[in-house]
């Protein structure tokens, strides 16, 4: 399943990744991992203002 995830940073510039397959924090809660069909993102959590995401979960 792919979705959108949006990040928006604190200097307020965006970024929007439309084939987002997973994301997620990493282990001592410093960085923000998100993995797309075709990249690898490691973004600092202090860099980030908030993240908006269009996925949704389905009851099997």
């Amino acid at each position: 399943m792919q979705y959108q995830l949006k990040i928006v940073f604190v200097d307020n510039e965006k970024l929007v990744l439309d084939s987002t397959s997973k994301h997620g924090f990493s282990d001592d809660l410093e960085l923000f991992e998100v993995t797309t069909s075709e990249e690898i993102f490691v973004i600092p959590l202090k860099q980030i203002k908030y993240i908006s995401c269009d996925a949704k979960i389905f009851q099997p």
